[in-house]
């Protein structure tokens, strides 16, 4: 400024230059906490792979995680064929994925699951075969589990949720000895597009306070193929429900079926359509097709107080 009639130019530009960096201060913290609001919590570390036929083990691999502290936030690649049973505690975001073709085989003698998660959140398992045991994966109490695409099949129990959480999605639970999906004690199961059949008792069994959504499953030759009990809750739509030697849906013991969201499709079953039992409940859309069950009616309420509508 070296005159007064560019005092006030002079003036006016350091105050544009002023403004201007503390617009820019403003700005970079501003963007610094954006930086740091949206940046993971979770450090992901690489995947690690294991090849069961050049004898490795997902057992050894997660005791090792486990006993190092580093449980969270873990993705395992599982090749080959796999003879172990898989205990997976404590872990916190792990994904168990067959790359490309994996099969876990029961190595207890029919003794204990396959795969047991207990205690663990956001556990994902992925693209497996998986044969024999006590059930082929159990999700146990406090459990939040993931299962996708996976083949179970020979165990007693397909898949058990026990207090726990979960979704299913994509599998084929078959031909196991007892239940195909047992979901028990209070556990709550979202279930799509899956395949349950040749299981001998139940296709899927809800108990004990527990409660199932399931969309676009095929529950069929099953020995029952819903069976729905103790004040549990089943609620289904785009459902068959076909083939299986007994009822197609069985209620007992205070429990509800709601099948509102409708197109249902529950024929060919041994027993009735739908049997209503013991002060229980179940109410139907009219896009439902109940019909041509081998006993009659095809909803059935029998004595000791049942409800429908």
């Amino acid at each position: 400024c070296l005159s007064d009639w560019s005092s006030d130019v002079c003036s006016s530009d350091l105050e544009e230059k002023n403004m201007k960096s503390r617009t820019w201060t403003l700005g970079s913290i501003f963007s610094l906490m954006v930086v740091l609001l949206v940046a993971p919590s979770v450090v992901y570390a690489a995947p690690i792979r294991v090849d069961c036929g050049k004898g490795g083990s997902i057992s050894g691999t997660l005791a090792s995680l486990a006993s190092a502290g580093n449980a969270r936030s873990i993705t395992i690649f599982v090749t080959g064929t796999c003879r172990e049973n898989v205990f997976v505690y404590p872990f916190d975001h792990l994904t168990l994925q067959a790359a490309p073709i994996a099969t876990l085989q029961d190595a207890s003698n029919g003794t204990a699951p396959v795969i047991e998660i207990f205690n663990s959140f956001d556990v994902s398992v992925t693209g497996f075969t998986i044969t024999g045991g006590s059930s082929g994966i159990n999700c146990d109490i406090g459990s939040v589990c993931t299962l996708l695409q996976n083949r179970v099949q020979q165990a007693a129990d397909g898949v058990r949720f026990v207090s726990s959480h979960g979704l299913v999605v994509s599998n084929n639970i078959s031909n196991n000895t007892s239940r195909g999906l047992a979901v028990l004690t209070g556990a709550s199961v979202h279930t799509s597009a899956n395949t349950v059949s040749g299981n001998i008792d139940y296709g899927v069994m809800v108990g004990f306070g527990s409660d199932v959504t399931a969309g676009l499953d095929t529950i069929q030759n099953n020995g029952v193929g819903i069976h729905v009990v103790q004040g549990s809750v089943f609620r289904g739509g785009s459902l068959t429900i076909t083939g299986n030697n007994s009822d197609g849906v069985l209620l007992e013991s205070s429990s509800t079926a709601s099948l509102l969201n409708g197109s249902n499709v529950i024929t060919g079953n041994g027993g009735s359509g739908v049997s209503v039992n013991d002060l229980s409940f179940a109410e139907f859309s009219s896009t439902d097709n109940i019909s041509g069950n081998l006993t009659q009616p095809d909803v059935a309420c029998n004595p000791q107080y049942s409800a429908t509508r």
